[in-house]
């Protein structure tokens, strides 16, 4: 008889065992911060990744759970398999933060000042090369902000493995090395990421009738614009590739 692997475990099996990943997602979280207390930021580091890794997980049995086909598609194992193809994920969530924050300001001073969006817009009509400036400056200042997380999420395997294990190159690496303030980079950084995470969850858990209908649509589109083939062949080639796929990423960006 053949054990079972997430790839099998039927939809109405997903919703209980997406809670139970979950779960141990935001243990592992609260074990970090347990642990940064007690003066271990090195293991703190470790569980923090790790819990975000079993975050990821259990994004991917609730959306199949909810009648999403991710696990259907080729090499999509590796998400459950291989660390690195999910920090890939968990950077893409990441960004979605960084825009996210943007947009509940901007909402916050909407709602301080009702005329902010009547005020953006005469500045568009009047002023178009200035509203087009201030566009640019946006854009460019996300980018370089952008190019700069690429670089640390590439590094979160190596971030992982520091936090358990002694090392020597060239010198000793040592998890007792690691302190408050490093692990404070990485809970700040991966804390945006769970918040994605969770509201994930609660978006796509909704019985709102609008977002009903939006999911149903969504969950055609992927079908009908084969983007679930296009999922799979994107992992085929990450799968290939025998460095870090981050690597890969920043060479066809």
């Amino acid at each position: 008889m053949s054990s079972k692997t997430f790839a099998t475990i039927s939809r109405e099996e997903c919703l209980s065992v997406y809670k139970k990943i979950l779960t141990h997602s935001d243990v592992k979280w609260e074990s970090g911060k347990k642990l940064a207390e007690m003066n271990d930021a090195g293991g703190a580091v470790s569980l923090a990744i790790i819990s975000v890794e079993e975050l990821i997980k259990a994004i991917i049995i609730f959306l199949d759970g909810n009648g999403f086909e991710f696990r259907n598609v080729k090499g999509m194992n590796a998400f459950f398999e291989q660390h690195q193809i999910r920090y890939i994920l968990a950077y893409a969530m990441f960004a979605m933060s960084l825009f996210g924050e943007d947009l509940l300001k901007f909402i916050d001073k909407v709602h301080t000042n009702p005329n902010e969006i009547l005020e953006l817009n005469r500045e568009r009509k009047e002023n178009k090369s200035a509203f087009d400036r201030r566009i640019k400056h946006y854009t460019v200042k996300k980018m370089v902000l952008l190019k700069k997380e690429f670089e640390w999420f590439s590094k979160i395997d190596i971030f992982r493995q520091d936090g358990f294990y002694s090392d020597y190159e060239n010198q000793l690496k040592n998890p007792i090395e690691i302190n408050a303030k490093d692990y404070n980079e990485v809970a700040l950084r991966l804390e945006k990421v769970r918040m994605i995470g969770k509201k994930i969850i609660e978006a796509f858990d909704s019985a709102d009738a609008q977002i009903v209908e939006q999911l149903e649509k969504m969950k055609n589109d992927l079908k009908e614009k084969k983007h679930y083939e296009k999922l799979g062949e994107t992992l085929l080639n990450i799968r290939k590739y025998k460095g870090n796929p981050f690597q890969l990423i920043n060479t066809i960006l």
